[in-house]
């Protein structure tokens, strides 16, 4: 299910994936409720889970790149950033909260229980849509979203750092220690503040990372699934499976079975219509 609700002049609702971002301006608030999203915004990666909140800026210049698990369910928020609407000026100072909340291009946060209670309730709505009730809890959201702290720009340029090192090594497995070490930053420090960046731990962020290029090479390669375990990492293919199916919400083969049968169609589509 896909659904898109034009709550003011410049804030719409989106059910399921949103769809490309071609408009300058544009701030997304996307929160997953269940699967997994992966971002790509030049050479970094994020990845949102369940239970955490996605903030995005789309400028001029900027380009990112989604894909999501088979089971993804989220909800997104997409705004103009330049705040036409007028109509709950009274209410809230809309300005003072999109800097708040846009102070950094990107950063992913880890949804606190009020946070996580209001994306449910807004769901709920979905359902039967009540424009007006969606309208008052996405005000609340955005005021709630405002106080939340994240990572300044200079801490969060080394933590991109990190992950952009993950992400290269996606075959390789390394510590906190190792990282610490290398990044000379303290354990702790580093935990925290990837966590605040990225929205989760060091390992989930790896694992989702391997994953997602064990999708890729599985939908446009003809790799034998133990070969692309083998390419992520995974010498033991069962791990490599559930690996797979937590991150994915499928079993690789499956997935394999899937991308053949819509290549197959693809293909199909092209000879019809290059028939004379």
């Amino acid at each position: 299910m896909k659904l898109e609700i034009q709550l003011f002049p410049d804030k719409r609702l989106v059910y399921g994936a949103i769809p490309d971002i071609a408009d300058e301006n544009i701030l997304e608030i996307s929160c997953c409720m269940k699967g997994v999203c992966k971002y790509r915004t030049g050479s970094d990666y994020y990845y949102l889970t369940s239970k955490s909140c996605m903030i995005l800026r789309h400028d001029a210049g900027s380009e990112c790149r989604t894909s999501y698990s088979p089971n993804y369910c989220g909800i997104s928020i997409l705004i103009d950033s330049r705040c036409r609407s007028a109509g709950f000026a009274d209410i809230l100072d809309m300005s003072s909260v999109m800097k708040s909340i846009g102070s950094n291009e990107q950063c992913v946060l880890t949804s606190s229980e009020k946070i996580q209670k209001l994306f449910s309730e807004i769901c709920s709505e979905i359902s039967e849509p009540k424009t007006s009730m969606l309208r008052i809890k996405t005000l609340e959201l955005l005021m709630l979203l405002s106080e939340q702290k994240t990572v300044s720009r200079d801490q969060q340029a080394l933590i991109k750092q990190i992950g952009a090192f993950i992400c290269r090594n996606a075959a390789d497995h390394y510590t906190i220690s190792e990282l610490s070490e290398m990044f000379r930053l303290n354990q702790t420090t580093l935990k925290e503040q990837f966590r605040q960046t990225f929205g989760c731990p060091v390992y989930s962020y790896a694992k989702s990372r391997k994953m997602f290029r064990a999708a890729e090479l599985i939908s446009t390669s003809h790799m034998r699934i133990i070969d692309i375990a083998e390419e992520v990492g995974y010498c033991n293919a069962s791990k490599f499976s559930s690996a797979f199916r937590e991150v994915m919400g499928v079993n690789p083969k499956y997935y394999q079975t899937e991308h053949n049968k819509l290549r197959t169609q693809q293909s199909c589509f092209i000879s019809e219509n290059f028939t004379y």
